[in-house]
Protein backbone atom coordinates (compact mmCIF):
# COMPACT_ATOMS: atom_id res chain seq x y z
CA UNK A 1 0.00 0.00 0.00
CA UNK A 2 3.20 2.30 0.79
CA UNK A 3 4.32 1.52 -1.97
CA UNK A 4 1.30 2.39 -4.22
CA UNK A 5 0.69 5.86 -2.60
CA UNK A 6 4.45 6.52 -3.37
CA UNK A 7 3.93 5.98 -6.49
CA UNK A 8 0.75 8.07 -6.72
CA UNK A 9 2.95 10.79 -5.43
CA UNK A 10 5.54 11.05 -7.47
CA UNK A 11 3.14 10.59 -10.82
CA UNK A 12 1.34 13.79 -9.38
CA UNK A 13 4.14 15.67 -9.15
CA UNK A 14 5.36 14.79 -12.52
CA UNK A 15 1.68 16.37 -13.56
CA UNK A 16 2.09 19.37 -11.69
CA UNK A 17 5.68 20.01 -13.06
CA UNK A 18 4.48 19.24 -16.22
CA UNK A 19 1.34 21.13 -15.92
CA UNK A 20 4.08 24.35 -14.95
CA UNK A 21 5.92 24.07 -17.95
CA UNK A 22 3.64 23.55 -20.30
CA UNK A 23 1.97 26.75 -18.68
CA UNK A 24 5.82 28.49 -18.89
CA UNK A 25 5.55 27.77 -22.52
CA UNK A 26 2.01 28.96 -23.48
CA UNK A 27 3.25 32.29 -22.06
CA UNK A 28 6.56 32.60 -24.15
CA UNK A 29 7.11 36.06 -25.68
CA UNK A 30 7.46 36.30 -29.72
CA UNK A 31 9.88 38.68 -30.46
CA UNK A 32 9.46 40.99 -33.44
CA UNK A 33 12.32 42.75 -35.43
CA UNK A 34 10.68 45.80 -37.33
CA UNK A 35 13.51 48.18 -39.69
CA UNK A 36 11.75 51.58 -40.45
CA UNK A 37 12.36 54.86 -41.71
CA UNK A 38 13.07 57.56 -39.30
CA UNK A 39 9.75 59.59 -39.99
CA UNK A 40 8.35 57.19 -38.31
CA UNK A 41 9.57 56.99 -35.39
CA UNK A 42 6.80 58.88 -32.97
CA UNK A 43 4.02 57.16 -34.82
CA UNK A 44 5.00 53.96 -34.78
CA UNK A 45 6.50 53.67 -31.29
CA UNK A 46 2.29 54.52 -30.24
CA UNK A 47 1.24 52.01 -32.33
CA UNK A 48 3.70 49.90 -30.24
CA UNK A 49 2.21 50.29 -27.19
CA UNK A 50 -1.71 49.85 -28.84
CA UNK A 51 -0.53 46.72 -29.98
CA UNK A 52 1.70 45.01 -27.32
CA UNK A 53 -1.66 45.90 -24.75
CA UNK A 54 -3.43 43.64 -26.91
CA UNK A 55 -1.47 40.80 -27.69
CA UNK A 56 1.04 40.84 -24.81
CA UNK A 57 2.51 37.92 -26.00
CA UNK A 58 4.42 39.61 -28.82
CA UNK A 59 7.24 42.26 -28.43
CA UNK A 60 7.99 44.96 -30.82
CA UNK A 61 11.67 45.76 -31.23
CA UNK A 62 12.64 48.49 -33.62
CA UNK A 63 15.65 49.81 -35.65
CA UNK A 64 14.74 53.31 -37.20
CA UNK A 65 16.89 54.73 -39.86
CA UNK A 66 17.31 56.36 -43.38
CA UNK A 67 15.76 54.11 -45.91
CA UNK A 68 18.03 53.58 -48.06
CA UNK A 69 20.45 52.47 -45.43
CA UNK A 70 18.19 49.93 -43.89
CA UNK A 71 17.68 48.45 -47.00
CA UNK A 72 21.52 47.52 -47.55
CA UNK A 73 21.04 46.01 -43.73
CA UNK A 74 18.66 43.92 -45.31
CA UNK A 75 20.53 42.80 -48.11
CA UNK A 76 23.84 42.35 -45.73
CA UNK A 77 21.59 39.58 -43.64
CA UNK A 78 20.57 42.14 -41.21
CA UNK A 79 17.29 39.84 -39.26
CA UNK A 80 14.17 42.30 -40.32
CA UNK A 81 10.83 40.72 -39.82
CA UNK A 82 8.73 43.80 -41.05
CA UNK A 83 9.92 46.95 -42.60
CA UNK A 84 8.35 50.36 -43.05
CA UNK A 85 9.62 52.06 -46.10
CA UNK A 86 9.87 55.87 -47.37
CA UNK A 87 10.71 55.11 -50.72
CA UNK A 88 9.07 53.09 -53.39
CA UNK A 89 12.60 52.83 -55.19
CA UNK A 90 14.00 50.96 -52.07
CA UNK A 91 11.04 48.62 -52.06
CA UNK A 92 11.00 47.56 -55.45
CA UNK A 93 15.01 46.43 -55.05
CA UNK A 94 13.84 44.73 -52.27
CA UNK A 95 10.89 42.82 -54.59
CA UNK A 96 13.15 42.35 -57.05
CA UNK A 97 16.11 40.96 -55.29
CA UNK A 98 13.28 38.70 -53.43
CA UNK A 99 13.52 39.93 -49.94
CA UNK A 100 9.84 40.46 -49.81
CA UNK A 101 6.99 37.93 -48.94
CA UNK A 102 4.66 40.88 -49.45
CA UNK A 103 4.23 44.50 -48.88
CA UNK A 104 1.20 47.24 -49.08
CA UNK A 105 1.63 51.36 -49.96
CA UNK A 106 0.07 52.35 -46.54
CA UNK A 107 0.55 56.11 -46.94
CA UNK A 108 1.70 59.45 -48.39
CA UNK A 109 3.44 62.33 -46.89
CA UNK A 110 4.53 66.35 -47.80
CA UNK A 111 7.75 68.08 -48.20
CA UNK A 112 8.26 70.97 -46.31
CA UNK A 113 11.12 73.63 -45.76
CA UNK A 114 11.33 74.20 -41.74
CA UNK A 115 13.00 77.08 -40.11
CA UNK A 116 14.53 77.87 -36.51
CA UNK A 117 12.18 79.83 -34.59
CA UNK A 118 12.59 83.60 -35.01
CA UNK A 119 14.62 83.19 -38.29
CA UNK A 120 14.77 86.20 -40.43
CA UNK A 121 14.13 84.50 -44.00
CA UNK A 122 11.00 84.19 -44.77
CA UNK A 123 11.17 81.91 -48.27
CA UNK A 124 13.19 79.68 -50.07
CA UNK A 125 14.02 82.56 -52.70
CA UNK A 126 14.82 84.64 -50.05
CA UNK A 127 17.20 81.92 -48.63
CA UNK A 128 19.15 82.09 -51.79
CA UNK A 129 19.88 84.98 -51.93
CA UNK A 130 22.00 84.69 -48.76
CA UNK A 131 25.22 82.93 -48.04
CA UNK A 132 23.53 80.71 -45.18
CA UNK A 133 23.09 76.81 -45.36
CA UNK A 134 20.28 74.31 -45.69
CA UNK A 135 20.19 70.68 -44.67
CA UNK A 136 18.84 67.90 -46.33
CA UNK A 137 18.99 64.08 -45.76
CA UNK A 138 22.10 62.07 -47.76
CA UNK A 139 19.81 61.98 -50.56
CA UNK A 140 21.86 58.50 -51.09
CA UNK A 141 20.47 56.48 -48.11
CA UNK A 142 17.33 58.92 -47.44
CA UNK A 143 14.55 59.17 -49.10
CA UNK A 144 13.48 62.59 -48.05
CA UNK A 145 16.78 64.13 -49.12
CA UNK A 146 16.44 62.05 -52.63
CA UNK A 147 12.88 64.52 -52.92
CA UNK A 148 14.72 67.29 -51.94
CA UNK A 149 17.44 66.97 -54.26
CA UNK A 150 14.75 66.39 -57.07
CA UNK A 151 13.36 69.76 -55.91
CA UNK A 152 16.55 72.07 -55.69
CA UNK A 153 17.28 70.56 -59.81
CA UNK A 154 13.80 70.93 -60.36
CA UNK A 155 14.23 75.07 -59.95
CA UNK A 156 18.17 75.29 -61.01
CA UNK A 157 19.07 75.58 -57.39
CA UNK A 158 21.17 72.40 -56.80
CA UNK A 159 24.49 72.87 -58.79
CA UNK A 160 25.08 76.55 -57.08
CA UNK A 161 24.18 75.03 -53.96
CA UNK A 162 26.58 72.20 -54.13
CA UNK A 163 29.43 74.88 -55.58
CA UNK A 164 28.77 77.32 -53.15
CA UNK A 165 29.18 74.61 -50.25
CA UNK A 166 26.02 75.70 -48.73
CA UNK A 167 24.33 71.88 -48.17
CA UNK A 168 24.79 70.08 -45.17
CA UNK A 169 23.84 66.43 -45.60
CA UNK A 170 21.75 64.70 -42.68
CA UNK A 171 21.84 61.13 -41.68
CA UNK A 172 17.98 61.09 -41.75
CA UNK A 173 14.96 63.39 -41.17
CA UNK A 174 15.49 63.61 -37.44
CA UNK A 175 19.15 64.86 -37.85
CA UNK A 176 18.06 67.30 -40.31
CA UNK A 177 15.04 68.51 -37.56
CA UNK A 178 18.12 68.59 -34.91
CA UNK A 179 20.20 70.73 -37.01
CA UNK A 180 17.69 73.45 -37.40
CA UNK A 181 16.24 73.14 -33.89
CA UNK A 182 19.73 74.15 -32.51
CA UNK A 183 20.66 76.11 -34.88
CA UNK A 184 23.79 75.12 -36.83
CA UNK A 185 21.36 75.39 -40.00
CA UNK A 186 18.68 78.40 -41.00
CA UNK A 187 16.47 76.14 -42.55
CA UNK A 188 15.93 72.24 -43.61
CA UNK A 189 13.88 69.75 -45.63
CA UNK A 190 11.91 67.39 -43.60
CA UNK A 191 8.33 65.84 -43.92
CA UNK A 192 5.09 68.01 -42.59
CA UNK A 193 4.69 64.73 -40.03
CA UNK A 194 8.28 65.31 -38.74
CA UNK A 195 7.06 69.03 -37.55
CA UNK A 196 4.09 67.72 -35.44
CA UNK A 197 6.28 66.64 -32.25
CA UNK A 198 9.26 69.40 -32.73
CA UNK A 199 10.01 72.39 -30.98
CA UNK A 200 11.71 76.03 -31.66
CA UNK A 201 11.24 75.82 -35.53
CA UNK A 202 8.42 76.72 -37.96
CA UNK A 203 6.80 75.73 -41.27
CA UNK A 204 8.43 78.22 -43.70
CA UNK A 205 6.91 76.53 -47.14
CA UNK A 206 5.42 73.15 -48.33
CA UNK A 207 6.61 72.31 -51.43
CA UNK A 208 5.12 71.87 -54.53
CA UNK A 209 4.49 68.14 -55.38
CA UNK A 210 4.79 68.12 -59.35
CA UNK A 211 8.53 69.36 -58.50
CA UNK A 212 9.56 65.98 -56.72
CA UNK A 213 8.80 62.20 -57.10
CA UNK A 214 5.49 61.18 -55.03
CA UNK A 215 6.38 60.38 -51.81
CA UNK A 216 4.74 56.87 -50.94
CA UNK A 217 5.26 55.21 -47.88
CA UNK A 218 5.09 50.61 -48.10
CA UNK A 219 5.36 47.98 -45.54
CA UNK A 220 6.29 44.89 -46.12
CA UNK A 221 6.67 41.47 -44.36
CA UNK A 222 9.79 39.91 -45.28
CA UNK A 223 11.09 36.60 -46.13
CA UNK A 224 12.42 33.57 -44.24
CA UNK A 225 9.75 33.93 -41.44
CA UNK A 226 10.77 31.06 -39.25
CA UNK A 227 9.25 30.48 -35.96
CA UNK A 228 7.05 33.95 -35.92
CA UNK A 229 5.38 33.94 -38.87
CA UNK A 230 1.86 34.04 -37.33
CA UNK A 231 2.86 37.12 -35.12
CA UNK A 232 4.42 38.97 -38.20
CA UNK A 233 0.96 38.32 -39.93
CA UNK A 234 -0.57 39.48 -36.94
CA UNK A 235 1.06 43.21 -36.52
CA UNK A 236 0.83 43.70 -40.22
CA UNK A 237 -2.80 43.33 -40.45
CA UNK A 238 -2.67 45.70 -37.29
CA UNK A 239 -1.29 48.15 -39.03
CA UNK A 240 -3.82 48.18 -42.00
CA UNK A 241 -6.81 48.22 -39.46
CA UNK A 242 -8.42 51.67 -39.22
CA UNK A 243 -7.15 52.12 -36.05
CA UNK A 244 -3.89 51.84 -36.79
CA UNK A 245 -3.80 54.26 -40.08
CA UNK A 246 -5.97 56.67 -37.39
CA UNK A 247 -2.50 56.57 -35.61
CA UNK A 248 -0.31 57.66 -38.75
CA UNK A 249 -3.33 60.17 -39.69
CA UNK A 250 -2.80 61.69 -36.30
CA UNK A 251 1.01 62.41 -36.92
CA UNK A 252 0.40 63.71 -40.43
CA UNK A 253 0.58 61.11 -43.11
CA UNK A 254 -1.77 60.62 -45.27
CA UNK A 255 -3.97 57.60 -45.46
CA UNK A 256 -6.76 56.63 -48.11
CA UNK A 257 -7.82 53.60 -45.85
CA UNK A 258 -9.63 51.90 -48.68
CA UNK A 259 -7.23 52.40 -51.38
CA UNK A 260 -5.19 50.86 -48.76
CA UNK A 261 -6.89 47.65 -47.89
CA UNK A 262 -7.65 47.28 -51.75
CA UNK A 263 -4.18 46.95 -53.12
CA UNK A 264 -2.60 44.51 -50.84
CA UNK A 265 -0.48 42.54 -53.16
Amino acid sequence: MKRIMASFLVLCLLIMVGCSDSKKGSNKTIKITVSAASSMTESLNELKDMFEKEHPSITITYNFGGTGTLRKQVEQGAPVDLFFLASKKDYQLLEKGGYIQKGNPIFENQLIIIKQEGTGIDSFNSFLNTNEKVAIGTPEAVPAGTYSKQMLKSIGAWDKLVKDNRLVFAKDVHHVLNLVETGAVDIGFVYLSDTLQATNIEIMEEIDSNLHGPIKYYMAMMKEQETNQEAVETFYQYVLLDKGLEVFESYGFQTNKDEEKSEES
